[in-house]
């Protein structure tokens, strides 16, 4: 499998980070600095990316509950927080960022996701890991979403929220989380991107969580 690492530095939050990009399946090198990732990051063809950060990691298991965040819509900058988890039957988060073109490639099978399932309950929603750290980084993520013909929410934690422990303790992008009601993990995290929607994992883990959830 090919191998890119590339280093950026964010003036604005004042920390040194380091992301790297590997094939497809595998695990991120170790590395001891704190990130988001660079806008500019390359990746190969149908790679799976890995995210920058290894300072204080929190890995998230099936049955955790996700932690508290403030946030902010990238494409109309209103304030989200995790109190969406319980105004939906089941929320399914997608993390990802500008330079990784697996996560770019499934976002029209997530828009296909959004499409069926928003009246049964359901909201996709994009995070951005970098668009917190840098207005450039929240204008090329919203370039993104436009030109992909996206219309479900997408966030940016703030630079200074917890929840960034969770970006720092993922191993690969994109990463797709289902939470219910309760702001619970229904089963692991999925990592890799979507090559189809009917039969994937991902909508069996959402028909789960909407089997299992409180009429509204």
């Amino acid at each position: 499998m090919k191998e890119v690492t590339k280093k950026a530095l964010v003036s604005a939050a004042g920390i040194l980070m380091t992301i790297s990009l590997v094939g497809c399946g595998a695990n991120p090198k170790s590395q001891s600095t704190e990130t988001a990732p660079d806008a500019a990051a390359t990746v190969e063809s149908g790679s799976t990316d890995v995210p920058p950060e290894a300072a204080s990691k929190l890995h998230l298991k099936g049955g955790d509950a996700f932690p508290n965040f403030e946030a902010t819509n990238i494409s109309n900058d209103e304030t989200v927080s995790n109190e969406v988890f319980k105004k939906n039957k089941v929320t399914v988060l997608s993390f990802w960022f500008n330079g990784c073109t697996s996560c770019v490639k499934e976002m029209p099978l997530l828009q296909e996701l959004s499409d069926k399932y928003k009246d049964k309950g359901v909201n996709v929603l994009g995070v951005n890991a970098e668009a917190g750290f840098t207005d450039d980084a929240k204008d090329e993520g919203r370039d993104i979403l436009s030109k992909q013909g996206v219309t479900y929410d997408n966030i940016a934690f703030n630079s200074k929220s917890d929840a960034n422990q969770v970006i720092e303790g993922l191993t690969a992008f994109p990463t797709t989380m289902v939470i219910d009601q309760d702001g619970k993990l229904v089963g692991d995290p999925i990592t890799g991107g979507l090559d189809r929607l009917e039969g994937s994992e991902l909508l069996k883990r959402v028909d789960e969580a909407l089997a299992k959830a409180k009429d509204n």
